[in-house]
């Protein structure tokens, strides 16, 4: 993956961090956003960089919210000015719960959309769109495998494939891909190189 570019959109979890070490290790630079603007995914996505600075590959950090598309839309902007390209976007958003049916609310329901598919939507949107100029590009949801999700957050995984497929259709010819990775939650290491065989299979 030398001189390829990867966006990371994550939490700054474990397995946010073996797919950016991976990726680093294989060659590739890096942009790193936060799904919200909280001080865990400040600190988290932050301590990434530095495994990334101590490698000695590009990158740079976002805090944001990734449900905002305009916040979206510029920190695509920001990854194809500082690093001149972007050949893989990884989305990785997630808001887990396991609310029961009956005691779901619909305030539960939306925030859950919100980050879960929303939130993809408009990184593949403002990403796709940029590939699509660049004529290359593969836009991938990574999904992590839980027992016991709710009603919003098994939608929300199905919406993902639908959306992945509607991408392909859409930018396809133009050299854009797009599918879902399901990851472990207990192996982020397993999760990293299955994100990274996808990642080389669609550059």
């Amino acid at each position: 993956m030398a001189g390829k570019v990867v966006a990371l959109i994550g939490t700054g979890s474990e397995l946010d961090r073996a797919i950016a070490v991976a990726c680093a290790e294989a060659g590739a630079n890096i942009a790193l956003g936060t799904v919200d603007r909280s001080q865990e995914q400040d600190f988290g996505v932050n301590s990434i960089a530095n495994e990334l600075w101590a490698i000695g590959r590009e990158h740079f950090v976002r805090v944001m919210d990734a449900t905002e598309a305009t916040e979206v839309a510029s920190f695509a902007d920001e990854t194809w000015d500082r690093l001149g390209r972007c050949d893989a976007l990884l989305a990785i958003h997630e808001l887990f719960a396991a609310v029961e049916l009956d005691e779901l609310s619909p305030d539960e329901w939306e925030r859950s959309l919100r980050v879960n598919l929303t939130g993809p939507f408009l990184a593949g949107q403002a990403f796709g769109r940029l590939m699509e100029r660049q004529g290359a590009g593969a836009v991938v949801f990574v999904t992590i495998e839980r027992t016991g999700g709710d009603a919003a957050w098994t939608a929300a995984h199905a919406g993902l494939e639908g959306l992945a497929d509607h991408i392909g259709r859409a930018w396809g010819e133009a050299g854009v891909s797009a599918r879902v990775v399901r990851a472990g939650a207990s192996d982020p290491a397993e999760g990293a190189r299955a994100v990274l065989a996808v990642i080389t299979n669609h550059m």
